[in-house]
Protein backbone atom coordinates (compact mmCIF):
# COMPACT_ATOMS: atom_id res chain seq x y z
CA UNK A 1 0.00 0.00 0.00
CA UNK A 2 2.69 2.38 1.03
CA UNK A 3 4.57 1.72 -2.47
CA UNK A 4 0.92 2.47 -4.40
CA UNK A 5 1.22 5.83 -2.59
CA UNK A 6 4.73 6.47 -2.98
CA UNK A 7 4.47 5.54 -7.07
CA UNK A 8 1.37 8.01 -7.26
CA UNK A 9 3.26 10.89 -5.56
CA UNK A 10 6.30 10.02 -7.84
CA UNK A 11 4.06 10.34 -10.90
CA UNK A 12 2.22 13.73 -9.86
CA UNK A 13 5.81 14.91 -9.14
CA UNK A 14 7.08 13.83 -12.72
CA UNK A 15 3.77 15.48 -14.14
CA UNK A 16 4.49 18.43 -12.27
CA UNK A 17 8.48 18.78 -13.10
CA UNK A 18 7.38 18.08 -17.00
CA UNK A 19 4.75 20.82 -17.56
CA UNK A 20 7.12 23.31 -15.30
CA UNK A 21 9.76 23.17 -17.16
CA UNK A 22 7.80 23.60 -20.13
CA UNK A 23 8.33 27.53 -21.18
CA UNK A 24 5.88 27.95 -23.53
CA UNK A 25 2.09 27.48 -22.84
CA UNK A 26 0.46 25.22 -24.73
CA UNK A 27 -2.56 26.33 -26.79
CA UNK A 28 -5.60 24.78 -27.60
CA UNK A 29 -6.99 25.34 -31.45
CA UNK A 30 -9.35 24.31 -32.84
CA UNK A 31 -10.02 25.02 -36.35
CA UNK A 32 -12.78 25.22 -38.14
CA UNK A 33 -13.86 25.33 -41.69
CA UNK A 34 -14.31 29.12 -43.85
CA UNK A 35 -18.15 29.29 -44.23
CA UNK A 36 -18.81 30.25 -47.54
CA UNK A 37 -22.53 31.99 -48.70
CA UNK A 38 -21.84 31.54 -51.96
CA UNK A 39 -23.82 29.47 -54.36
CA UNK A 40 -26.86 29.68 -51.93
CA UNK A 41 -30.94 30.15 -52.88
CA UNK A 42 -32.99 31.61 -50.00
CA UNK A 43 -36.64 31.39 -50.33
CA UNK A 44 -38.67 34.64 -48.97
CA UNK A 45 -36.17 36.90 -47.69
CA UNK A 46 -36.57 39.40 -45.14
CA UNK A 47 -33.62 41.55 -44.54
CA UNK A 48 -32.91 44.74 -42.53
CA UNK A 49 -30.18 47.65 -43.18
CA UNK A 50 -28.74 47.86 -39.51
CA UNK A 51 -26.74 51.54 -38.66
CA UNK A 52 -25.70 52.80 -34.96
CA UNK A 53 -28.70 55.50 -35.47
CA UNK A 54 -31.52 52.41 -36.18
CA UNK A 55 -32.94 51.10 -38.90
CA UNK A 56 -32.01 51.80 -42.23
CA UNK A 57 -33.73 49.82 -44.32
CA UNK A 58 -35.86 46.38 -44.82
CA UNK A 59 -36.15 44.41 -47.44
CA UNK A 60 -37.87 41.69 -48.65
CA UNK A 61 -37.75 39.21 -52.34
CA UNK A 62 -39.36 36.01 -53.44
CA UNK A 63 -35.68 34.92 -53.92
CA UNK A 64 -32.43 35.56 -53.28
CA UNK A 65 -29.55 33.84 -54.89
CA UNK A 66 -26.08 34.42 -53.26
CA UNK A 67 -22.74 34.25 -55.16
CA UNK A 68 -19.55 35.13 -54.12
CA UNK A 69 -19.17 38.52 -56.45
CA UNK A 70 -22.93 39.48 -56.26
CA UNK A 71 -25.93 38.72 -54.66
CA UNK A 72 -29.38 38.47 -57.05
CA UNK A 73 -32.99 39.76 -55.64
CA UNK A 74 -36.28 38.78 -56.90
CA UNK A 75 -39.73 40.25 -56.68
CA UNK A 76 -38.03 42.80 -53.84
CA UNK A 77 -40.15 45.53 -52.14
CA UNK A 78 -37.81 48.00 -49.96
CA UNK A 79 -37.86 50.67 -47.61
CA UNK A 80 -35.65 53.45 -46.92
CA UNK A 81 -35.64 55.52 -43.70
CA UNK A 82 -33.91 58.47 -43.49
CA UNK A 83 -34.50 61.52 -40.79
CA UNK A 84 -37.42 62.77 -42.05
CA UNK A 85 -38.99 60.38 -45.02
CA UNK A 86 -39.17 57.17 -46.07
CA UNK A 87 -38.77 56.05 -49.50
CA UNK A 88 -40.58 52.93 -50.93
CA UNK A 89 -38.91 50.88 -53.66
CA UNK A 90 -40.32 47.83 -56.03
CA UNK A 91 -38.46 46.11 -58.83
CA UNK A 92 -39.04 42.70 -60.44
CA UNK A 93 -34.99 42.08 -60.12
CA UNK A 94 -32.03 43.51 -57.43
CA UNK A 95 -28.50 42.88 -57.94
CA UNK A 96 -26.18 43.56 -55.13
CA UNK A 97 -22.37 44.27 -55.42
CA UNK A 98 -20.97 46.47 -52.52
CA UNK A 99 -23.44 49.00 -51.62
CA UNK A 100 -24.83 49.53 -55.52
CA UNK A 101 -28.39 48.21 -55.98
CA UNK A 102 -29.08 47.72 -59.65
CA UNK A 103 -32.93 47.29 -59.48
CA UNK A 104 -33.96 46.01 -62.90
CA UNK A 105 -37.44 45.87 -64.83
CA UNK A 106 -41.02 47.27 -63.42
CA UNK A 107 -39.49 49.72 -60.92
CA UNK A 108 -41.62 52.13 -58.75
CA UNK A 109 -39.78 54.21 -56.49
CA UNK A 110 -41.66 55.71 -54.21
CA UNK A 111 -40.54 59.15 -52.57
CA UNK A 112 -42.49 59.40 -49.77
CA UNK A 113 -45.64 60.43 -51.91
CA UNK A 114 -43.90 63.85 -53.28
CA UNK A 115 -43.22 61.61 -56.50
CA UNK A 116 -43.14 58.76 -58.27
CA UNK A 117 -40.58 57.25 -60.11
CA UNK A 118 -41.10 54.61 -62.90
CA UNK A 119 -38.27 52.61 -65.10
CA UNK A 120 -37.45 49.52 -66.19
CA UNK A 121 -33.05 50.51 -64.78
CA UNK A 122 -31.72 52.09 -61.58
CA UNK A 123 -28.77 51.74 -59.98
CA UNK A 124 -29.03 52.73 -55.97
CA UNK A 125 -25.91 54.03 -54.45
CA UNK A 126 -26.60 52.65 -50.53
CA UNK A 127 -23.54 54.60 -49.51
CA UNK A 128 -23.92 58.02 -50.90
CA UNK A 129 -28.33 57.29 -51.05
CA UNK A 130 -28.16 58.41 -54.60
CA UNK A 131 -30.50 57.31 -57.52
CA UNK A 132 -29.54 56.83 -61.33
CA UNK A 133 -31.40 56.08 -63.90
CA UNK A 134 -29.32 56.28 -67.39
CA UNK A 135 -32.74 54.90 -69.63
CA UNK A 136 -36.08 56.20 -70.46
CA UNK A 137 -37.87 56.77 -66.89
CA UNK A 138 -41.04 58.45 -65.59
CA UNK A 139 -42.02 61.30 -62.95
CA UNK A 140 -45.35 61.17 -61.28
CA UNK A 141 -46.94 63.92 -59.49
CA UNK A 142 -50.69 64.73 -58.66
CA UNK A 143 -52.09 64.98 -61.76
CA UNK A 144 -49.02 65.87 -64.04
CA UNK A 145 -46.18 63.79 -64.97
CA UNK A 146 -42.52 64.10 -66.53
CA UNK A 147 -40.28 61.75 -68.85
CA UNK A 148 -36.52 61.74 -69.41
CA UNK A 149 -33.66 59.93 -70.71
CA UNK A 150 -31.28 60.51 -67.53
CA UNK A 151 -32.19 61.25 -63.99
CA UNK A 152 -30.01 61.67 -60.87
CA UNK A 153 -31.92 61.79 -57.50
CA UNK A 154 -30.63 62.20 -53.94
CA UNK A 155 -32.69 60.49 -51.67
CA UNK A 156 -31.28 62.24 -48.31
CA UNK A 157 -31.23 65.62 -49.95
CA UNK A 158 -34.32 65.33 -52.07
CA UNK A 159 -33.31 66.30 -54.98
CA UNK A 160 -33.75 65.66 -58.74
CA UNK A 161 -31.62 66.46 -61.35
CA UNK A 162 -32.82 65.11 -65.25
CA UNK A 163 -32.23 65.33 -68.69
CA UNK A 164 -34.20 65.70 -71.71
CA UNK A 165 -37.54 66.04 -69.97
CA UNK A 166 -40.99 66.17 -71.47
CA UNK A 167 -44.04 67.99 -68.98
CA UNK A 168 -47.60 66.59 -69.33
CA UNK A 169 -50.25 67.87 -67.13
CA UNK A 170 -53.56 66.48 -66.92
CA UNK A 171 -56.12 68.92 -66.03
CA UNK A 172 -59.84 68.11 -64.14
Amino acid sequence: MVIKIFAIILLLLVMEITFLSTHEPITLQIKQPKIDFSDITFETLDAYLLTPEGIKGHLEASKALAYKERNELYDIKSIIRFEDHEDKVKADKAVYRTDILHLINNIVYDSNGTFLLKSDDLVYNINKDIVISKTPFQLEHNNSSATGKYLIYNAKERFVKAKHIVFTIEEE
